[in-house]
Parts: structure tokens; sequence; C-alpha cells
């Protein structure tokens, strides 16, 4: 393990992501799950604690695993998935199709049919609108 500090956005970080053979997340207080997102998007798989926002990231069969909350169990599913090659490999073609899932256009996207589904009503046209407008820079 090594400690690089902090990384640029514009490439460090992604070549740090790439340089590893599993992206290992232990934590409890993730609130959204990005940085496993991040890992996905580029190829890596996961193993992580389904807790909080990384309960709807680490799904079975999308690039990512789910490790038991206990330092033994954690360590069992990373050593099985280090001599493991061929479910990386596997886990590593799935994870870029669902980090792309997640991506904001497709994601806002959704929320406007969720309010289109929800039908008229007072100010949605002009939310609506707004909405479509703030996508075109996308």
């Amino acid at each position: 393990m090594q400690f690089v500090g902090y990384l640029r956005r514009d490439g460090e970080l992604q070549d740090c992501y790439a340089a590893g053979d599993l992206f290992v997340f232990a934590s409890r207080t993730e609130t959204q799950g990005l940085v496993l997102l991040e890992a996905l998007a580029l190829g890596v798989p996961v193993v992580a604690l389904a807790v909080l926002g990384t309960r709807e990231i680490v799904l079975p069969g999308r690039g990512a695993c789910v490790a038991p909350d206990d330092p033994a169990g954690f360590a069992a599913v990373v050593s099985s998935l280090m001599h493991d090659p061929d479910a990386r490999a596997r886990m590593a073609r799935a994870g870029p199709a669902f980090a792309v899932e997640w991506d904001t256009d497709v994601t806002a996207r959704g929320l406007i049919a969720v309010y289109e589904s929800a039908g008229p009503r007072a100010g949605h046209l002009a939310c609506r609108r707004r909405c479509r407008a703030s996508l075109k820079g996308f």
C-alpha cells in the first residue's frame, strides 16, 4: 500500500484507479458511493461494504462484490478475488456498463421522466423546461 496524497482529477486520479487490481472500500459512512462508481467506470473491480450510499452500487454482476462487515470476512473476499483473475476480469468488464447508468445525463433524464409521468401540475411545465435547458450542455 502506498499513500500518494492529493491527485489531480485530470489524469493522475484515473491512472491511480486503473493501476489497481481491486478497489477495496471499507467505509461505513460513505453517503453516495461516488468513488466506487469512479473505479467501476475505469474497469476496476470493487469490493466494499453495502451500507448507506454504497448499497445501491455494490450489486452482484455489476462489477462489484459485497464484503461482510467484519475484518476476517472482508479480508477473505479480497483474498479470494486476488487469487481469481478470471472473476476480476468478469467484474472489470461489467463495471463500466453499470457506471454509465449513473451518468448525470442519464439520471437527470430519469428524473425528468418521473416528473413527466406525474402529469400536469402547477409549475410543472416551467420546471420541465428549466431541466431540459440545463441538459443542453451535456
